[in-house]
Parts: structure tokens; C-alpha cells; sequence
């Protein structure tokens, strides 16, 4: 079954009159993501269904996508509120835009919760380490070309998940003085084309490149087709998410050798938790919840289940 098929009954309002939910149990979870163009999202979404629905077998879900416009995003938030959602669960496409619309919300009544990135407005927020992911890649990408080379980060969309995984990159890449980082501003737009793109300019404007980091998967497989395309060994690739794509291009030994682990159902899981909790009166504590990451590489990789927005039901396996 294809994602867009798994996606019509989340994105399609429900006909006639809702069925009154029990006392106390929550009756529509809004969300609003990015993009329901990248995989990441869908998955996040299917966590965010899973625990909904534990929760009350009858709750409705209503699902937006910005595709990373911020205008669209707010009119999207007012068309929810309108609707009487009592949780919202929102990756925002920015950090600081959405602050007067969440605002508004949370004086409504409804719960505010910040899913894969910081958000102005959200009470809590639920993601990833994405410092540390940026970090741990770029240790590992280092080490492989032995402290030396020559590098590049493949950049995306300006949300702070991408801004910190670029800044853990960064940190990581300094502490190697044999490693000459080329550029950190091609914008590969959190997708397979944008990476693609991205990676066939660079391997024009720079030559030799021993190593890029980009901040998705998406991005890492575009960088792999260009990199195959052209009949190139290198540069190495290293990624954040962990999905089973990369992961399978990992194993099969491509130029893809490591990709830092999300989880984005358990992610979807957790803002519901805090979502629920928090409109039955707990407070927003703490503010900031990080999931940690773990990394996806060439001795692991035959041996994990990584998470896959096809199929969303299927466990993930640590190694």
C-alpha cells in the first residue's frame, strides 16, 4: 500500500456527527508538519494515529502539511482550532513565525505540543538529540578518511533540527585539523532532488571531495545518485534518520556509510503523551524532551529494522 493511500483517511475530515467520546479521554488531535512529502513526517504522523487511538478508540485526527510555508502553516493552525481540536501537535516550518497563532491556541484551551523541532509558542517539545546526531556523524565520517580531508556540508531548510545537526557537524569537524570543511551552504531543501542537485554543483565547484554530511536521508540519497551517477567512489555520505532506505544502502556497501537514528513513530507517540497529559492538567515539564540517537553504519546495519513510512507498524530493532 502506497503512503499517499495510508494517508487519505488522516487527511480527510470525517462526514456527519462525531460520536460523544467517554469523560476525560481526549476527542481530536490536530496535527500540523513541513511536509507530508518527506517520508519522516508520515511516519511521525502514523506514531501520533497509533496513540491517539489507544487512547480512544474514536478519536478524530485532522492532518495538515505547510510544505514549509509559514503562511499556509498559520491559516492551517486556524483552520484546526476552528474545527475544536483539544491537542495540536505541530512540526513547525519555522521557529519564530508561528508564535501569535500558537498563542492564540494554547489561550483556547488546547494543548501545544513541538514535535522534530523547537517552535515559539508549543508548551512542550518532543525530538531528536539533533546536536549530538550531527556530531556523532561527523566523528565517524572523520575517522573513516583517517583525520584528513576534504569535506562539505550539504545544508537544508532553516529549522533547528537542521541548524543543529550542522552545528554538531561543525564541532565535530574542528576537532580534526587535518579536515578542510569546503563549504556549509548548499541548500539541498530536505529532499532527494534538492540533494541530488545539490551534490552534482558541488562535485562541479569543488573537484575532490573526500566526505559530505547532509542533514537528511533524502538528501543522502539524492547525493548517492549523483555520486553513482557519475561513477564515483567518493565522497563518503553520512546522514541523520536512520531509515530503512539508507540503512539498506548502508549495508549494500554504497558511499552512503552512516546515518544517525531517528525514531519518528515513537516521536509521534511521546507528543501525544505530553499532548494528553497536558490538557488534563499537568503541567509542561520540562520544556525540552530529547530522544537519543544511535548510529546506522556499515558493522550494524544488516543486523537493524530501521523505521519505514511504508510500513509504519513494523518494529524498530536495536543492533
Amino acid at each position: 500500500m502506497s503512503v499517499l493511500r495510508r494517508l487519505l483517511p488522516l487527511l480527510c475530515l470525517l462526514s456527519g456527527p462525531l460520536l460523544a467520546a467517554p469523560a476525560g479521554k481526549i476527542q481530536h488531535v490536530g496535527v500540523s508538519v513541513a511536509s507530508l512529502g518527506n517520508p519522516y513526517f508520515v511516519a511521525l504522523t502514523h506514531g501520533v494515529q497509533l496513540q491517539a487511538r489507544e487512547m480512544n478508540p474514536d478519536v478524530r485526527l485532522t492532518v495538515r502539511a505547510a510544505e514549509y510555508d509559514t503562511r499556509r502553516q498559520i491559516a492551517q493552525i486556524r483552520e484546526l482550532m476552528e474545527q475544536g481540536i483539544e491537542v495540536l501537535v505541530i512540526s513547525a516550518s519555522s521557529e519564530d513565525g508561528l508564535a501569535g497563532v500558537l498563542e492564540e491556541a494554547r489561550q483556547k484551551g488546547i494543548a501545544v505540543i513541538g514535535a522534530d523541532v523547537r517552535v515559539k509558542g508549543a508548551a512542550q517539545t518532543v525530538l531528536t538529540n539533533n546536536v549530538r546526531a550531527g556530531e556523532l556523524v561527523c566523528t565517524h565520517l572523520a575517522r573513516e578518511l583517517g583525520g584528513k580531508g576534504r569535506v562539505l556540508i550539504q545544508n537544508g531548510p532553516p529549522v533547528s533540527s537542521v541548524i543543529d545537526r550542522v552545528a554538531g557537524c561543525k564541532q565535530a569537524f574542528a576537532a580534526h585539523p587535518g579536515i578542510r570543511l569546503l563549504d556549509d551552504r548548499d541548500d539541498g531543501k530536505g529532499s532527494v532532488w534538492g540533494g541530488n542537485a545539490a551534490m552534482l554543483q558541488a562535485l562541479k565547484t569543488h573537484g575532490q571531495i573526500d566526505a559530505v554530511f547532509t542533514i537528511n536521508d533524502r538528501q543522502a540519497l539524492g547525493s548517492l545518485q549523483a555520486i553513482q551517477k557519475a561513477g564515483l567512489g567518493r565522497p563518503l555520505i553520512g546522514s541523520v534518520d536512520g531509515s530503512a532506505a539508507a540503512v539498506k544502502a548502508i549495508s549494500a556497501g554504497s558511499p552512503l556509510i552512516v546515518s544517525a537514528r531517528q525514531d519518528p513513530v515513537r516521536m509521534g507517540r511521546r507528543a501525544v503523551e505530553l499532548g494528553v497529559a497536558l490538557w488534563q492538567g499537568g503541567k509542561p515539564e520540562p520544556a525540552l524532551e530529547l530522544l537519543e540517537t544511535t548510529l546506522a553504519t556499515r558493522a550494524n546495519a544488516s543486523q537493524i529494522t530501521a523505521w519505514d513510512a511504508d510500513k509504519p507498524d513494523a518494529p524498530s530493532k536495536q543492533p
